[in-house]
């Protein structure tokens, strides 16, 4: 008799979200998840002494996020508003980075009259290819690979006109505490609603048939159960048949994995140092440039003296493989450039360094999702059960313009949770 149980891979946000929704409706649940803690791309390490983690993972909430809000309050967890001037340097002197937002009403003017979906390189070519442009062309693809880490050559840029018009600039947050707060409190219901969660367990193949499915980790083990949810990263599902780390499935699923191989799955490296003292402006927010390291941004307004760096996008390619020193000397380097001031005196007054190249995680093998011209609709593919067995959630499943976050992986969790209770 095949066990009544409800597998659920992966113990991120979106997969514990929905082991708390099937539980509370009373059904057995077993969690298991390949790292040796629950989170997922939600990554907090403590700092001593302070009562701000170094957040390596997800860090912010973007805009109207209602069903993050919600949780966040049903936990008693406190978030507030980022604050802070952007700027951008250039030349090593800090400048307004309002300077730098010159470009869009004629970008935006273009993009209102496009009615078939292009790539953004296709659309840039088509509209903004004289030398004139040049700044412009710029200024877009470094939004579009630091915001949402697009290949201007697959990303459609209908979807990010889409994205873009409801994004909410105005309305950004952070969790107190991190969001391994939030992760702390949805695993802590999983537990008291009696859901099982093993941690250490990476699933290399499913076995599945109508009202069956065995998940065999690496390591020969085999967990059975009448349905699946996969929250498995994209960039993990995307690993070829045959390569170390592919996920395969018996019988095999060409839809779904056509539509996996199509999506894009941006990269990400997040740096978080920690200095003896502030040498940034003390109303600085945002800080953009052109170097290596492109984007940081403060804790502001919190007194904090950490600062973080990102890259995103094509451009991680050249530094995936550096160890994790020298991706944070490579940042220094970046640092002294950006406010002309010298490496090593940075480097004497660092306190504390950390730098997680995501790309390279073999449980994630990316960051975020952004939508490809390839396959517009594969969000929509995966979210489709497979004969009300296998059931897949995740950011990258969620079909919307809160793609890529926290709230796209809690709402596609919940929903897969529905899916699998309107199936019984």
């Amino acid at each position: 008799m095949v066990d009544e149980n409800i597998l659920i891979i992966g113990a991120g946000a979106s997969g514990l979200m929905a082991a708390r929704e099937l539980a509370r409706e009373g059904r057995r649940v077993t969690v298991l998840e390949a790292k040796e803690k629950t989170g997922g791309r939600i990554l907090d390490i403590p700092a001593s002494g302070s009562t701000i983690p170094f957040m390596l993972g997800a860090e912010f909430i973007h805009g109207n996020a209602e069903l993050t809000f919600e949780l966040l309050k049903e936990a008693g967890i406190e978030f507030s508003n980022i604050s802070g001037k952007s700027y951008f340097s250039r030349d090593g002197k800090l400048e307004d980075y309002g300077s730098d937002q010159e470009f869009w009403p004629e970008f935006n003017e273009k993009l209102d009259l496009l009615t078939e979906d292009i790539t953004l390189t296709e659309f840039l070519d088509r509209y903004f290819k004289e030398e004139q442009h040049k700044e412009l062309r710029e200024s877009v693809i470094r939004f579009a690979e630091g915001y949402d880490a697009a290949d201007a050559n697959r990303v459609s840029v209908l979807s990010l006109k889409k994205e873009w018009e409801q994004d909410d600039q105005e309305h950004q947050y952070r969790v107190e505490g991190g969001y391994s707060k939030l992760i702390e409190h949805l695993e802590n219901e999983c537990l008291d609603a009696g859901v099982v969660i093993v941690t250490g367990k990476v699933v290399s193949h499913f076995n599945w048939s109508r009202g069956f499915v065995e998940a065999i980790t690496i390591d020969g083990e085999r967990y059975a159960a009448r349905k699946v949810i996969i929250t498995i990263p994209l960039g993990v599902l995307q690993i070829k048949d045959g390569s170390a780390g592919a996920v395969n499935f018996t019988p095999p699923l060409p839809i779904r994995m056509g539509a996996v191989r199509a999506m894009g799955f941006g990269s990400v490296i997040k740096v978080v140092l920690e200095f003896d003292q502030c040498f940034w402006p003390e109303d600085a927010g945002f800080i953009f440039s052109n170097e290596i390291i492109p984007v940081w941004w403060t804790q502001n307004p919190s007194p904090s003296k950490v600062l973080t760096g990102w890259l995103a996008g094509p451009s991680v390619e050249k530094l995936k493989d550096k160890p994790e020193s020298e991706l944070i000397e490579i940042a220094l380097d970046a640092l002294s450039k950006i406010f002309e001031l010298d490496s090593k005196l940075l480097g004497a007054g660092l306190k504390h360094a950390h730098a997680c190249n995501w790309t390279n995680n073999p449980f994630s093998r990316g960051a975020y999702t952004y939508t490809t011209v390839e396959e517009p609709n594969a969000a929509a593919v995966l979210g489709n059960a497979v004969q009300e067995t296998l059931y897949f959630a995740g950011e990258g499943i969620y079909h919307g313009p809160q793609i890529g976050t926290v709230e796209a992986a809690l709402m596609s969790g919940r929903e897969a949770a529905r899916r699998v209770l309107s199936g019984y």
